[in-house]
């Protein structure tokens, strides 16, 4: 009876103490069924798994997707969830996934939001775990994702790669990102999503250098990345010595004589391949765009004080001088 007596003390010791240890500093496994000890005397214990609390506050940025898919992955396995919950944007993802599962020691769990519309990005949120409790995480943006045009500056006469001009996205007149092309003769530009559906929105090449920029529209109501490749300069169609003008709103005219009927201006770099020449004009033909990449030639004379030779092997803009 001594010994039975001894037996049941030390066993409540180590009861209690497990039970004081554990309330500090961990939280034992759940077991849904009582654990026996087959033993006499006869001594069942219970457990319940832990849990842990995830919470990740959503903050929106312009429009707002209808629904979004929340992945939560752990311990670097980006393959295999261990949660995955589909809902309506909300402002606060909140899920709880079981004790253990988590990395407690490096930033190898993750959250990964994925909005169900291809007008945004997914986005990754990568966390440390812990060991029991609750998780509150920093607040996280979701916005719309990036407008991206990007291509080539090649000359249209040759195909050849032109470096360093100067590209602009603008919005009517206002430029809201200008870059330059680099030596492969490669862009690239990225503006909010919220230009979207912009009606003004258009890139301008070529700036910096004497021909006359490069001008499209761009629409990214059904693409958010567009591909375009700028050429700048006269086709491979311009024979002949070639002429550009000097300034803006040069007249180009049906005949030399003063008083001629002006057929229309040029602007500042049209290109002029000459024909003909008067004590005070040239006559030759310039290249119209009419659209879809083609174009067509117009004959007429400009006064020779409105043009210079061009030099192909030197492009920067040095008209005014």
């Amino acid at each position: 009876m001594k010994n039975l007596f001894k037996y049941l003390s030390l066993v409540f010791l180590y009861i209690m103490s497990f039970s004081t240890w554990s309330c500090t500093a961990f939280r034992g496994p759940k077991y849904p069924e009582i654990i026996y000890n087959n033993k006499q005397p006869l001594i069942s214990v219970t457990y319940e798994y832990g849990e842990i609390q995830i919470i990740l506050p959503i903050k929106y940025e312009g429009e707002v997707p209808d629904n979004i898919l929340f992945k939560v992955f752990a311990n670097a396995d980006t393959l295999n969830p261990i949660i995955s919950i589909l809902q309506e944007s909300p402002n606060e993802f909140r899920t709880t996934v079981p004790q253990g599962v988590l990395d407690v020691n490096n930033k190898t769990n993750m959250i990964k939001i994925i909005p169900q519309d291809i007008n945004f990005d997914p986005v990754d949120v990568r966390f440390r775990g812990i060991s029991f409790g609750r998780i509150t995480l920093l607040p996280k943006t979701i916005r719309s994702g990036q407008l991206v045009v990007s291509g080539k500056t090649l000359s249209n006469s040759n195909d050849i790669i032109l470096e360093n001009v100067e590209i602009s996205l603008q919005n009517f007149d206002n430029i809201i990102y200008k870059t330059f092309s680099n030596k492969k003769g490669f862009f690239q530009i990225a503006i909010p999503g919220e230009y979207k559906y912009a009606e003004h929105l258009r890139l301008v090449a070529g700036d910096n250098i004497i021909f006359k920029p490069f001008i499209s529209k761009l629409d990214f109501s059904n693409n958010r990345k567009i591909k375009l490749n700028v050429k700048l300069g006269p086709s491979r169609s311009m024979k002949g010595p070639l002429f550009i003008t000097n300034k803006n709103n040069v007249q180009f005219k049906k005949y030399p004589d003063i008083g001629s009927e002006i057929l229309f201006l040029l602007e500042k770099g049209e290109v002029l391949s000459i024909e003909r020449i008067t004590p005070g004009a040239y006559f030759g033909y310039i290249e119209v765009p009419i659209g879809n990449n083609k174009n067509i030639k117009m004959e007429g004379w400009v006064d020779r004080a409105d043009l210079i030779e061009l030099d192909m092997n030197d492009l920067t803009n040095t008209l005014d001088n």
